[in-house]
This record gives structure tokens, C-alpha cells and sequence, in this order.
């Protein structure tokens, strides 16, 4: 049996069946067309082919409708929304004191590390799946990395790298090099690049913290970047008091906590969902972004034990999926924090004087675990606007040939 699943509410899911079904047999009412529509019993089932089509899209009209989409082969992948987003939770607004920033940007783009993949490709910089190889050939990298990086971008001075002072270690782009995805979209009229790290398998849910850059073009065409590490929650299991918790259809009261990443476990896609869900902790710090990542279909079963293991790759149990349909709920409040115009904060948010603050060179304890700081160059513009609910979320598929896991 195969299952169709997208990141909606925990309460739904779609089923269809592998087997064709004769219609008249179950009694179903039929409008043959371009565009059709079936009426289902309850206990009926029905199967539905996307022929010559490359891809069958669901969209949850209401509670006890799903519209299916028969799409065609293309270059490109084409962004489908949600007809509603869940809003990142609102924390209480707090303010951080901070000196007034100096009303430039410095931000210094990495060297680039000279590593390349096994076709070639770039390491520290974005690639699609598939790159001419060392032989001339299209050479399949096993991996995608999402959307490549707006012009406008580099057009304000920026360059997009996987490999900086802003990773949580060098593994992140090494042993973890897949899991840097990058997300383009326009939420509330600003145009946003998320560039996140985070995948569906145990050498990510291992973690607690991963690295993130955002830049936003607001309407005024100024370019805000920001820059360090998101929490993802205790990494342990949520039977131990960790926050990695199986999804249900049924949400349990641990599935409302952030930050956390709400897994898929055998019982999970037994029950038809396969989409991972990241949520970062909101607030840390107020002057950034909360969010959350949705990975659909999760490419590897979660186990509670997998972290003892997690780069013994042989000890993941795939599910046969590539990860490559990803959400985006995004969500920046500029009443949070009237810091404006660029500034040095560390990895953790703490606003600090200049590179050569004492802080930087300090660390920092977090939960047991103490961190040497690094400290990253932000830029806030003062035209950017608050990016909230509703229209803050958007959901695309990204073409995989070639690709496996991890990815």
C-alpha cells in the first residue's frame, strides 16, 4: 500500500490504494473530466493514477474533502501553498539592551574551502542535484540542496556559503553536508532566502543546534541578513524528557511544546503521516526569526536509540523517500527589538560591542554543554516589516533525480 502524505494538520491523512478499483462496484458518483469529482462512503476506498503525469499533489479543501492535482514533467519545481499555515507561537515580546549599532553593513563573505563532492561540485556553495562531472558527464551528487540563492542576493553584497564561522561544527558541512537547504519564497510581501540545516535522518536529529541564515528583501528593496544557530530541542527521546517526539494523528500534549522536532516513527507512516516537522525555539533570540522546517516524506525511521549510532549509516532504516517536498512557516516581529542597521551578536543572539567584545572570545554554557563563542555580523534595515500569519507559509517539491540518502 502506498500513502500520499503532506504537511497538514496532524489530524488528517490521505490513503491510496496501489490496487484499481472499478468505481461502479462501490457505488461512487463520477463527473468525468478534466476535472472530476468522486463521492466516497465511509468505508469506501478509490485509487487515482496520474497518467503521464509526474507527480499526484493533495490539497485539503475542507475536513472531508482533498483535491488531486495530476502535474506534468517540468524544469522547475512549482511552489504550492497550504490553503492555511500554522503560525509560529507568538512568545511574549521582550527587549535586549544593546549599543546603538553602527548604521552600515560588514559582512565578509568566507573563502571558499576548495573541498568538492564526488562529481566535483562545491562543497561551501549551492549546487543542483545533477552537475557536469569530472568526466563531462551529468553526474548525479546524491543530494539537493533546495533553491539556489536569488540574484538579489549577491546584488547587496552577499555571498551564500555552507562553510563559515556561523557552523555548530565542521561536521555540519562535511559528515552533514546534505542537510544545508535553502528556501526561496515572498511571505507578506518581502522576499526571504532561508538557509537552513536540517534533514530527516539521525546524524541531524542527533543535534540540538544547527546553523541558519536568513536574508530579506523588504519593498523598500533594502536587504536584511541575520545569522546563527537555531535550537531544535533536546535531542533525546521525549520518553526521557528530550524533544523528539513520534507524530500521531492524534497530537499528544508534548506535540505543543517548542522548540521540537516531531519525528516519524514505524507507527507514523503505519498511520499514513511522513512528514517531519522542526520548530525552532521562538524568541532565542527576539531580534531573529522563529520557524518552522516541514520535511515530506521523511527519508529515514525514527528509533529511539539512533543517536548512539547515527553515523553508522547501515543502522538507519530508510523509508524510501528523498525529503524533497519542504514548508516553510516563517514568522519576524519588528516590536521585539528596536535594534536596527548592523551588528555583532553571537551564535546564540547576545548583542555584543564589535568582533572585539570580550564575549567573543568568552563562552557560553547551554544546557550543561559550554560552547566557545562565535560572534557573526547581522544587518537589520529599518524599513523591514513584521513577517506573521496569516501568508507567512509556503510549501514547495524540489526535482531529486539521482538523489538518496542522506539528503
Amino acid at each position: 500500500m502506498t500513502r500520499l502524505v503532506r504537511p497538514f494538520a496532524s489530524t488528517w491523512k490521505v490513503t491510496i490504494l496501489a490496487l484499481a478499483l472499478v468505481a461502479s462496484s462501490l457505488g461512487l458518483s463520477f463527473a468525468f473530466a478534466g476535472s472530476s469529482t468522486a463521492t466516497l462512503a465511509p468505508g469506501d476506498s478509490l485509487t487515482v493514477r496520474c497518467e503521464g503525469g509526474t507527480r499526484l499533489n493533495a490539497t485539503r479543501l475542507t475536513t472531508r474533502e482533498v483535491r488531486l492535482d495530476c502535474t506534468g514533467p517540468t524544469a522547475t519545481p512549482t511552489p504550492t501553498r497550504s490553503a492555511t499555515a500554522t503560525p509560529t507561537r507568538t512568545p511574549t515580546p521582550t527587549r535586549t539592551p544593546a549599543a546603538t549599532p553602527t548604521p552600515t553593513r560588514t559582512a565578509t563573505p568566507p573563502p571558499s574551502t576548495g573541498a568538492v563532492g564526488r562529481c566535483g561540485e562545491p562543497m561551501d556553495r549551492w549546487h543542483p542535484p545533477v552537475v557536469t562531472g569530472p568526466d563531462g558527464r551529468p553526474c548525479n551528487t546524491g543530494h539537493e540542496h533546495g533553491d539556489e540563492p536569488p540574484a538579489w542576493i549577491a546584488a547587496a553584497g552577499y555571498t551564500v556559503s555552507f562553510s563559515g564561522p556561523f557552523n555548530t561544527s565542521p561536521s555540519e558541512n562535511v559528515e552533514k553536508h546534505a542537510a544545508m537547504k535553502g528556501f526561496a519564497t515572498r511571505l507578506n510581501g518581502v522576499d526571504i532566502y532561508f538557509r537552513v540545516h536540517a534533514a530527516s535522518n539521525p546524524l541531524d536529529r542527533m543535534a540540538r543546534y544547527h546553523s541558519y541564515q536568513v536574508w530579506a528583501r523588504d519593498p523598500s528593496g533594502n536587504v536584511s541578513f541575520w545569522q546563527g544557530w537555531y535550537n531544535s530541542g533536546d535531542p533525546r527521546p521525549a520518553s526521557e524528557g528530550g524533544s523528539r517526539v513520534p507524530r500521531r494523528i492524534i497530537a499528544t500534549p508534548a506535540e505543543d511544546q517548542r522548540p521540537i522536532v516531531a519525528v516519524c516513527d514505524a507507527t507514523s507512516i503505519a498511520q499514513g503521516i511522513g512528514c517531519e516537522q522542526w520548530y525552532s525555539a521562538p524568541g532565542e533570540p527576539d531580534w531573529s526569526w522563529d520557524f518552522g522546517w516541514t520535511i515530506c516524506g521523511a527519508t529515514t525511521l525514527y528509533t529511539p536509540g539512533e543517536n548512539a549510532t547515527a553515523y553508522d549509516m547501515s543502522t538507519w532504516i530508510p523509508t524510501g523517500e528523498t525529503g524533497n517536498t519542504r514548508r516553510l512557516e516563517a514568522a519576524w516581529y519588528a516590536f521585539r527589538n528596536p535594534v536596527r542597521g548592523a551588528f555583532v551578536a553571537t551564535q546564540f543572539g547576545e548583542i555584543v560591542s564589535g568582533h572585539s567584545d570580550p564575549r567573543c572570545s568568552g563562552t557560553t554554557t547551554r544546557y550543561g554543554v559550554t560552547y566557545q563563542n562565535v560572534c557573526l555580523d547581522q544587518y537589520i534595515a529599518p524599513t523591514m516589516p513584521t513577517v506573521a500569519f496569516p501568508g507567512n507559509a509556503d510549501q514547495k517539491t524540489y526535482p531529486d533525480p539521482g538523489v538518496t540518502i542522506p539528503n
